[in-house]
């Protein structure tokens, strides 16, 4: 059991009535995850949804060749394992924990009699399932379409958008993974940007030290993305917070208005 006040860290339980809140507070338990951390492998069926607070996760879909491509970024804007809601088959589907943190897990089961039953529950997964759907085609069309230090650009300023720190802890061998390309692509890119001044890379460490020249080499698929995320809010009426440890230099997930990309 945890506080109804830890559920407000999550935008989609903190979207709910309130005397749900206090409801699923009785079912819902703390996890702790460390960076790097793969807690769900291809093949694992999965026993609990999970709502990220503080971590963020990476979905990777993997080939029978061990090739993988990550198609969705997961903060505390959302919610991972919704599918074994409908499908109790394993996928091929493997989940890391981008950045470690915590994050609240309920029983499938449990989680399955409520949706069945609330109208608000089916209402905030038929919601956010939508603007998933959306965000991976974007993904699809941006892997086909656009040039790899657009792609990282993106990824980048993703990744920290769910986060309140400018240093993303990440290695050159998972940005390839995650991004679906060689390794060696990866470090003659993030050289590249950082010769330009928008980062800055040491030991394992990513620094953003310039987001409005992220933003102007990102592609557009950046901004659709915040777009996409505006929409369900607005479709969904979900409370706008802001970042209580955002800077000048930092943004957050959880921005009241859209950041418009500059040219």
């Amino acid at each position: 059991m945890v506080s109804v006040k830890e559920l407000d860290r999550n935008e989609l339980l903190f979207s709910l009535p309130m005397e749900l809140r206090e409801s699923l507070a009785a079912r819902l338990e703390p996890l702790s995850l460390s960076d790097g951390q793969i807690f769900r492998e291809i093949g694992a069926r999965s026993a609990d949804v999970i709502f990220p607070l503080s971590c963020i996760v990476s979905m990777d879909y993997v080939l029978k060749d061990s090739f993988s491509a990550e198609f969705l970024i997961v903060g505390s804007e959302g919610v991972i394992g919704l599918e074994s809601l409908f499908d109790q088959r394993p996928g091929p589907v493997r989940m890391v924990a981008l950045q470690g943190g915590t994050a609240l897990r309920i029983d499938k089961d449990e989680l399955r009699r409520r949706f069945l039953d609330v109208q608000a529950i089916q209402q905030s997964v038929f919601q956010y399932t939508f603007s998933q759907i959306r965000l991976m085609a974007q993904t699809i069309t941006c892997n086909c379409r656009h040039r790899l230090d657009q792609r990282m650009c993106r990824w980048i300023l993703s990744v920290q958008d769910r986060s309140p720190s400018r240093v993303i802890k990440i290695t050159h061998e998972m940005m390839s993974h995650f991004l679906g390309v060689r390794r060696e692509a990866v470090t003659n890119t993030v050289g590249r940007l950082q010769r330009d001044g928008m980062v800055e890379y040491s030991r394992g460490y990513l620094t953003v030290l310039n987001r409005d020249m992220l933003e102007s080499e990102a592609c557009e698929c950046y901004q659709a993305g915040l777009e996409v995320v505006s929409l369900r809010r607005m479709n969904g009426q979900y409370p706008r917070r802001s970042c209580e440890q955002a800077t000048l230099e930092t943004t957050c997930w959880n921005r009241s208005t859209p950041v418009m990309r500059r040219r």
